[in-house]
Order: structure tokens, then sequence, then C-alpha cells
């Protein structure tokens, strides 16, 4: 029994260890606040919620739950004076027929990505942990650390998708083409 525990603890440790938990804890704080930059996402009633969905592969579910818990202990419920609903789901459930205002994918495979993608052609907008796979896979939004946070935006998906920004956030970003 007890090797049974130590072998799921350490897989559960193995697991988290494969995210950098500052990128993570970094693009956790930053992601939501530039999701709510978008214009029309500020069009939508200031009583309804804001939406933002985990989507994680099943081995990743305990890295999923921790995002939810800095997103949590980050905004306390609320962001920009809206109630924020925060839910984790793992790629294989994600149905674009959901209605998030954000996405925010873990690390996964060109197959997960593209229901991620499939999901934001309503509008959502979409991050992706793995700021170097944002581009072949359809996806808005990213941050990478180089010495100070850089917020990547696609800007393929950002005219596909009718986005707008300020452009005070588009002249601090680095725009992928």
């Amino acid at each position: 029994m007890k090797r049974i525990l130590m072998f799921l603890s350490l897989s559960a440790w193995l697991q988290g260890a494969s995210y950098d938990p500052f990128l993570l804890e970094t693009q956790l704080s930053l992601l939501p606040k530039v999701a709510m930059l978008e214009k029309n996402l500020g069009q939508i009633q200031n009583k309804l919620p804001i939406k933002i969905l985990i989507a994680y592969d099943i081995n990743d579910e305990t890295t999923a739950e921790n995002c939810m818990r800095i997103l949590a202990s980050k905004f306390n419920g609320r962001i920009n004076g809206r109630l924020l609903v925060v839910s984790a789901l793992p790629f294989e459930k994600i149905d674009s027929s959901f209605a998030y205002q954000m996405i925010y994918a873990l690390k996964a495979n060109t197959q997960q990505l593209k229901k991620v993608h499939n999901a934001g052609l309503s509008g959502t907008v979409t991050a992706l942990y793995d700021a170097d796979r944002m581009e072949e896979n359809g996806i808005l939004l990213s941050v990478q650390m180089e010495r100070t946070p850089i917020i990547m935006i696609n800007a393929k998906i950002l005219r596909e998708n009718r986005f707008s920004f300020p452009d005070s956030l588009l002249e601090i970003a680095r725009i992928i083409q």
C-alpha cells in the first residue's frame, strides 16, 4: 500500500514538474486581464460572469486543478468587478457549444489544440501555455518569459476572428505574423 501511495505521489509530482511554476503563475495572472481588454468582451452585459476554461490532457488533471486554485487566489472570484467562474475540462470533452470568454490550454498535441481553436472560432479568446506552438495551432494569446513577461498575439487569429484590443496593448505585445 505504501508503495502505491508513494508511486501516486511521485507521479503527481513528476506531472507537475513538466510545467514551469513561475511561467504558469505569470500566465494565469496576465492572460485573463489581457482577455478582458478585448472590446467585444466588454460589451457583454456587466452582470454576466466571465467564464474561463482550463483545457488539459487527461494526465494533467493535477496541473489543471492547480491552475484553478491560482486563478481563485489571484482574482478572488472577480475580475474587473465581474464574477469570475473557472472550470476545467479535458480536451476530449471540449465542445464548441460551450460559452466561455477565455480558454487556457495546457500542454497539448495538435489534435487537442484543434478543439481549442474550433471553440475559439465563436469569439472565445484562446490562450496557450506553450508560446512556441500558438501560431501553428491557431491560438490567439500566450505569455513568454524573457527578461520580462512578453505578451504574444497571433495576428492571423486576431484578424480572422475580428478580435479588437486597444492599440496600447498591441504596441507592447509581440505580434506573430
